[in-house]
């Protein structure tokens, strides 16, 4: 971690750094969805290779059809209302990765995805798949499906299972009085991860358990849950980050002052300083999370 003064040149490590942290962060996502890919499309399908396997738009137009199929069956048998948009997805199974048809079947993909009503915020660009250049909205719009393929009765990925989950906890919370005393906030499996990924991040935010799964890291409410065993997941909005990315984003010392010098238009060298900040805080101010101080994960 950057503190104080830098070079300009320490700040381009900084953004280096912080842009590989945020790529560390898409791997459970992927893993997640590999997993799920694999298992709905009889396929194949890493963390490693993620990107590349759908990279020709095969495997997205595959479960484009996959989920049109479901919807019809569905319906035919009264479980549902309506169905999806029928819309035809036309691709080329043999297209060869960046070529003219990879692009051409994800523009079909993509198609299918407006047609059946998903947002643009849920989507990607054609050369961002097929280049491989927006893993991220790429993650977004596969979760975006999976959430419709659950209706649909396809088991979804595992993040999909907890949003449920955390969903029903909002909506009929178990009141602190309903819990026997000998029974309250007792350090669990989450807990001790949790306090792993903590003291292992060496930031000042202070992290307290108010129930399982429940957590105010410096004043901002948030659930955190164990995904595949392996990975902690914070859910942020709409969707998910990893602890670890998290605590690096929200971490009020991440704000440095950048040292650098210019030239006017008369070629005097003139001092540009600037700072390069770290932090997004939607919620409380960045003063409760005492930058500078000793980080405590504590269980209550």
């Amino acid at each position: 971690m950057f503190n104080g003064t830098m070079t300009e040149h320490s700040a381009t490590e900084l953004t280096s750094e912080i842009a590989k942290a945020a790529e560390e962060a898409l791997i459970p996502l992927q893993d997640d969805l590999a997993d799920w890919l694999s298992r709905v499309l009889d396929v194949d399908i890493t963390t490693g290779n993620f990107m590349e396997s759908l990279s020709d738009g095969v495997l997205p137009c595959k479960l484009a059809l996959l989920l049109q199929n479901k919807a019809e069956e569905c319906k035919k048998r009264g479980l549902i209302a309506e169905d999806l948009p029928r819309s035809q997805v036309k691709y080329r199974a043999n297209a060869r990765r960046g070529s003219f048809f990879a692009r051409d079947n994800t523009a079909s993909f993509l198609k299918w995805c407006r047609e059946i009503g998903l947002e643009d915020t849920c989507l990607f660009e054609t050369e961002g798949l097929v280049l491989q250049k927006q893993p991220k909205d790429v993650l977004v719009c596969i979760y975006e499906l999976a959430r419709i393929a659950a209706r649909y009765g396809i088991e979804p990925p595992g993040l999909v299972k907890l949003e449920k989950e955390i969903e029903r906890e909002q909506t009929n919370p178990r009141p602190v009085s309903a819990i026997p005393k000998a029974k309250r906030s007792p350090v669990g499996a989450l807990d001790v991860e949790v306090m792993k990924v903590a003291n292992k991040s060496g930031h000042g935010l202070q992290i307290k358990r108010i129930s399982e799964g429940r957590y105010n890291i410096a004043g901002k409410v948030v659930f955190i849950r164990m995904l595949r065993g392996r990975h902690v997941m914070v859910r942020v909005g709409g969707g998910w980050d990893t602890l670890e990315h998290f605590l690096e984003k929200h971490d009020a010392c991440k704000m440095v002052r950048v040292s650098r010098q210019i030239t006017d238009e008369r070629g005097v060298p003139v001092p540009d300083d600037f700072f390069v900040i770290n932090a997004r805080y939607k919620g409380s101010p960045p003063s409760r999370s005492r930058p500078g101080s000793t980080k405590r994960a504590t269980s209550r």
